[in-house]
């Protein structure tokens, strides 16, 4: 009998027949639909399919503004679980009916993403967020890996990189990402880091109503990020960038601990105050040393001393080959990558991605003797996503160059996580919320 192709291979091919439809033909009517019909089809996958769809949706990739605005509704999805599937998982999980749990439960859901999706409702007289997990998305994520487990072993033969290490990196951040209760820690980790920044907001965790499989946190209203595209004032977008690199780069420089999954649907912008961040679930905790070596070829790059930075290039772990390695071309990249921090104001203008894209290419002199250590799949995916978001936001002559100072004259401090069964309040007075030691799911 036929082996069945995974989700990820039907993705795949379909977007590419997409793609070459499009440019061969151009942008028209029927082009838009086979876009719709694509951004559909990986809504309806969800697991590894469509956060290739939500990636695509917001890089700076050689597709027309109208298809990437189709796929930019996977950044909250459309299709979800029915009413039956949803009180099958939240009762299952709880140990109750839903209306023994919560006042209210809006099951029509706000968000339907790639490993669950979210749903209004009202615990204790405050709105929350309920985050339901879709039954089968780890068995779903554990075929697609297999089929590119496959695939990463043969490409490993033509490079430095290990394909079958990089593989077994992602299924271990798709295990925890399933796992909602480390999510719940994790996102109070966040929350509690970040309390005394008046940009960023991290909603408080209600522990008593979360379980490995239903995470359930206090409503934050916003905008979604196509709408602040269209509608926000200049100001309040450079106001949002500040806010966006500075939760970004202090998780990464200072705490180790790092977001790695920056995609629009995962923040929500009011009118004015602090940008709220969601979405816990795929966090990178990094080497304390990888970190210092970072931050080691951040103070070259300012200092422009390519010398200098060999050390720190050699101890982040990505010279594969050294005899043929260019260090030379690795420095130029990256600093391209980091160019907005390094200058006092930056605009993110439409070629600063394609060109760093290509520093990085198959042209590259370093394409086969670089290696890629795991933790830095998840740094450069967020540097990279967070610099493409701000372009397709259209910041300009954002004031970025004192992020790096405040940032690097503080030590690295890996962020402190609460334990299993216990989060605390922050800041705002609300009462200390308990995860159940032995969650029913």
């Amino acid at each position: 009998m036929a082996r069945r192709p995974s989700k990820l291979g039907v993705a795949w091919t379909a977007g590419r027949l997409a793609s070459r439809r499009l440019f061969r033909r151009g942008v028209g009517a029927a082009d838009l639909e086979l876009g719709e019909r694509l951004a559909a089809q990986l809504d309806e996958m969800k697991g590894l399919a469509m956060k290739v769809g939500q990636i695509v949706s917001y890089m700076d990739v050689p597709l027309p503004e109208a298809v990437q605005e189709k796929l930019a509704r996977l950044q909250t999805g459309q299709r979800g679980m029915p009413e039956a599937g949803v009180r099958e998982v939240v009762e299952a999980s709880l140990g109750g009916p839903v209306e023994q749990w919560f006042e209210s439960f809006d099951f029509e859901p706000v968000a339907a993403a790639s490993i669950g999706q979210v749903h209004r409702a009202r615990v204790e007289g405050r709105a929350v967020a309920v985050k339901v997990q879709y039954p089968d998305v780890a068995r779903s994520f554990s075929d697609d890996l297999g089929a590119m487990g496959r695939f990463a072993s043969l490409a490993s033969l033509a490079s430095a990189v290990d394909g079958t290490a990089l593989v077994e990196e992602l299924r271990a951040r798709l295990v925890e990402e399933c796992d909602y209760r480390r999510e719940a820690r994790m996102q109070a980790a966040f929350r509690r880091a970040f309390a005394g920044d008046p940009g960023v907001a991290v909603p408080e965790v209600i522990g008593s109503h979360s379980t490995g499989v239903v995470l359930t946190s206090v409503w934050a209203e916003g905008d979604g990020f196509e709408v602040v595209r269209r509608e926000a004032s200049a100001a309040r977008r450079r106001e949002i960038a500040e806010a966006l690199v500075r939760m970004s780069y202090r998780s990464l420089l200072q705490l180790a601990t790092i977001q790695a999954d920056p995609h629009p649907g995962n923040f929500s912008f009011p009118p004015q105050g602090p940008v709220v961040f969601f979405d816990f679930g795929c966090v990178r905790r990094l080497e304390p040393s990888r970190v210092e070596a970072l931050r080691g070829l951040i103070e070259a790059l300012r200092a422009g001393d390519r010398a200098a930075a060999r050390e720190p290039i050699r101890a982040m772990g990505v010279v594969g080959r050294p005899g043929k390695f260019d260090y030379d071309h690795f420095f130029i990249s990256m600093e391209h990558l980091h160019r907005p921090l390094l200058r006092e104001r930056f605009t993110f203008e439409p070629g600063f991605l394609r060109d760093g894209m290509a520093l990085n290419g198959p042209t590259s002199p370093n394409a086969r003797t670089m290696s890629m250590p795991p933790a830095f799949v998840w740094i450069w995916r967020l540097q990279w996503g967070l610099w493409s978001i701000l372009g397709r936001l259209g910041v300009e002559d954002v004031p970025l160059g004192g992020i790096l100072d405040a940032l690097l004259s503080q030590p690295v401090q890996p962020l402190s996580e609460p334990s299993d069964d216990r989060f605390d309040s922050v800041s705002d007075g609300a009462s200390s919320s308990s995860l159940p030691a032995h969650p029913r799911d």
